[in-house]
Order: structure tokens, then sequence, then C-alpha cells
């Protein structure tokens, strides 16, 4: 779910996101390393374009 999340975020700001599976053996909630790493791309992506003055959308459900 916290994936679907991300990759909305990411969609409606443009980002494109690293299309890797992730690793992680069992079940993942959204917080394994990768999951997290993708979690700091997307904040540091969006930072940017905070600086750059662009809008930023942020949606969650």
């Amino acid at each position: 779910m916290l994936k679907e999340v991300r990759r909305k975020i990411a969609e409606a700001n443009g980002i494109p996101l690293r299309d890797r599976e992730c690793t992680h053996t069992g079940d993942c909630a959204g917080t394994c390393p990768y999951c997290e790493s993708e979690v700091r791309y997307l904040e540091c992506e969006l930072s940017k374009r905070r600086a750059l003055g662009k809008a930023v959308a942020v949606a969650g459900k």
C-alpha cells in the first residue's frame, strides 16, 4: 500500500521512480531498506521542486 502511495505522489509530480522490485524476503510493509531508499529519493526530488519554486502535489489515502 505504501509503495502505491509513493508511486501516486511521484506520478503527480512528474518524478520518475526506479522500476526495481523489492528484494526483501517475507512480507514487506513498505518499510524495508529498499522501500526506505525510495522514500528518501522521493523526498529529495520533492525538495528540489520546492527549491525551484514549483508546485508540489502530495496525496494520500
